[in-house]
């Protein structure tokens, strides 16, 4: 089976310029894990709730000075309060691993295994004409061996 024939389409995207809190909040509606980000219509980089999350934390170094700031609430709201004002193309992985919408199911998945990704952008002609995840593809799997 061909990627086009699970793969989710339209894709949900942000813009570069969007902030790290427009972000989250996107991601949170739509209950995605991650999201292309776009530049005039041009995929430019994706962003996912990791890097998102990952903006917030100390950093390790700032931890092993001080552990004391993973359990300060006030130190991570604060932290918090700046992070989210950071711009999507600031935080976004970048360049963009894609796949083809032609290739087969499986190869996808060993795909996103090998490059230790959880979602990948579908791309046809310089479009962005999809999105896939390891879930969409654990469920085909699941559904074919004839459990889902």
């Amino acid at each position: 089976m061909k990627l086009k024939e699970i793969m989710k389409s339209p894709v949900i995207t942000v813009n570069k310029d969007a902030t790290l809190k427009e972000c989250g909040e996107l991601l949170e509606k739509h209950a995605i894990n991650g999201v292309p980000v776009v530049d005039d219509g041009h995929m430019v980089g994706i962003i996912t709730r990791t890097d998102v999350f990952r903006s917030v934390l100390p950093r390790y170094p700032q931890v092993l000075k001080d552990d004391r700031k993973l359990t300060n609430l006030d130190y991570i709201k604060e932290r918090v309060n700046k992070v989210i004002k950071i711009k999507v193309s600031e935080v976004m992985g970048s360049p963009v691993i894609t796949l083809d919408p032609d290739i087969s199911v499986c190869k996808a998945g060993s795909v996103m295994i090998l490059k230790k990704v959880k979602q990948m952008p579908v791309m046809k002609d310089d479009q962005l004409v999809g999105i896939i995840t390891l879930t969409d593809i654990f469920g085909f799997v699941m559904k074919m061996s004839g459990k889902g």
